[in-house]
C-alpha cells in the first residue's frame, strides 16, 4: 500500500510538474494526494454475494474521497455481510439500519425504494456484524418498508446500498453496485 501510495503521489506531482505548475505547487498537490491516500475513510467493510466493497485509490486520492463500489454484478436479493475493523471505535450500537436507491435518471432517487431494519429497538437485535443476512429471506426479526412505508417480505437490490450504524461514533457507507 505505501509503495502504492508514493508511485501514484509522485507520478500525479509529475504530472502537475509537466503540465507548467510550479515546483512547490506540484509538491503540494503531490502531499495533498498522499494525505487524502493515507486517511481513512471508512471502519467498516461491507459484502453483497461475498464481494467486498472497495474504493478508487485514484479517485481518493485525487478528490479526498472516493464512492465504495462493488465491481461483480451482485443478484437482486444478495446476501449482505458487515464487519467492523476496529469495534471499539464505534463504542455502543443503537441501531443498524440500511436504505436502497434506485437509479433515478443521471442520479439517485432521494427515496429509497427500501429500508431494513431491525424490528425491536433492542440493541442486541440489531444486526450483528460478520453474519451473513440473506435480504431476499430476513426472518421475522427484521422489517423491510418498500417507498410507500409498506412492509415487504424481501429486498429486490437495484443501484446504491447506504448502510447506517448508529452509535456513540455514528458511521455511514454508500455502496454502488450491479445487479445481474
Amino acid at each position: 500500500m505505501i509503495r502504492k501510495l508514493i508511485a501514484v503521489t509522485t507520478w500525479l506531482a509529475g504530472m502537475v510538474l509537466v503540465a507548467g505548475c510550479s515546483a512547490a505547487g506540484g509538491g503540494s498537490t503531490g502531499f495533498n494526494i498522499g494525505k487524502n491516500l493515507m486517511r481513512k475513510d471508512s471502519n467498516l467493510r461491507v459484502f453483497l454475494d461475498g464481494e467486498q466493497a472497495k474504493q478508487s485509490s485514484l479517485k481518493k486520492g485525487l478528490k479526498g474521497y472516493a464512492p465504495f463500489t462493488i465491481k461483480k454484478e451482485a443478484s437482486t436479493s444478495p446476501v449482505f455481510r458487515y464487519e467492523i475493523i476496529e469495534p471499539k471505535k464505534f463504542g455502543f450500537i443503537k441501531s443498524v439500519l440500511m436504505a436502497v436507491h434506485q437509479k433515478f435518471e443521471a442520479d439517485f432517487s432521494d427515496l429509497a425504494d427500501y429500508k431494513i431494519f431491525a424490528k425491536s429497538n433492542d440493541s442486541e437485535k440489531q444486526m450483528k456484524p460478520g453474519i451473513d443476512y440473506d435480504l431476499g429471506n430476513l426472518g421475522p426479526d427484521f422489517k423491510i418498508l418498500d417507498k410507500k412505508d409498506n412492509e415487504v417480505p424481501k429486498v429486490q437490490f437495484v443501484y446504491l446500498l447506504v448502510f447506517t450504524i448508529s452509535a456513540d461514533k455514528s458511521e455511514t457507507v454508500q455502496i454502488y453496485f450491479k445487479t445481474k
